[in-house]
């Protein structure tokens, strides 16, 4: 086998393997998508206005991704904005549980990338991630889901 075909065997085992590094986890799959660009008020309650005219203030046009499930323990909002994010492209992202007559709770505050995913474990205690580095290299993430005092 050449190099070449070598290099490229490898590249399509790579390729299929990382999608179950850290999201082949068993639990709940977020994918965050674009609900909300050019923001100027979060119809979900987690961002205030405050939030969404700092980003504009700092140039950009504030967007907001969000992801939800229903499970037993509840519904569970992740939610992030473009707001936040460092050089890598990691953005501070919340992950909420509201439940019927409550007040939402914040549970989990990871680092995902602007519109990213991450798996919740079926126990509801551990939120997992694929994340970036200082230096560009992917690793796993994971989270301890409780209530963020």
């Amino acid at each position: 086998m050449t190099l070449r075909r070598s290099a490229i065997v490898m590249a399509v085992v790579l390729a299929a393997a990382l999608p179950r590094l850290s999201t082949g986890q068993d639990g709940y799959r977020f994918e965050l998508k674009l609900t909300t660009p050019d923001a100027r008020h979060d119809p979900d309650g987690v961002w205030s206005d405050d939030d969404l005219a700092f980003i504009r203030q700092l140039g950009q046009s504030p967007s907001i991704y969000t992801a939800r499930m229903t499970t037993p323990a509840g519904e569970w909002l992740l939610s992030q904005t473009n707001g936040d994010c460092n050089m890598q492209g990691m953005c501070t992202t919340l992950l909420l549980l509201r439940k019927a007559g409550t007040t939402p709770v914040e549970m989990a505050n990871p680092q995902l990338p602007l519109g990213g995913s991450a798996t919740l474990s079926l126990n509801y205690k551990k939120l997992f991630t694929r994340e970036l580095d200082q230096n560009g290299n992917l690793f796993d993430g994971a989270y301890d889901v409780a209530p963020i005092q």
